[in-house]
């Protein structure tokens, strides 16, 4: 799709969608699946769903979650 030429008052939308099965870190394919759509679409202002208290939960949670310090797994060894 060649992107809209200047002037015409087109945009491009896109709808970017990624799973992954496993959280883990690690080496290789986890089950990772990504979508990405593009289309010609009229400027329009986005359209954002109204954010559910179990929305709103969740990101408390993972906010909380992530302030939480990082475990040091540094080893020495002597040689």
């Amino acid at each position: 799709m060649p992107p809209p030429s200047a002037g015409s008052g087109d945009w491009v939308r896109m709808r970017l969608y990624c799973h992954a099965d496993d959280p883990e870190p690690g080496i290789g394919d986890h089950g990772e699946r990504h979508l990405v759509q593009l289309w010609r679409a009229p400027a329009t202002d986005p359209v954002h769903p109204a954010l559910s208290e179990e929305d709103k939960k969740a990101r408390a949670e993972y906010a909380a979650d992530q302030a939480q310090p990082v475990e040091d797994y540094t080893s020495e060894y002597q040689m």
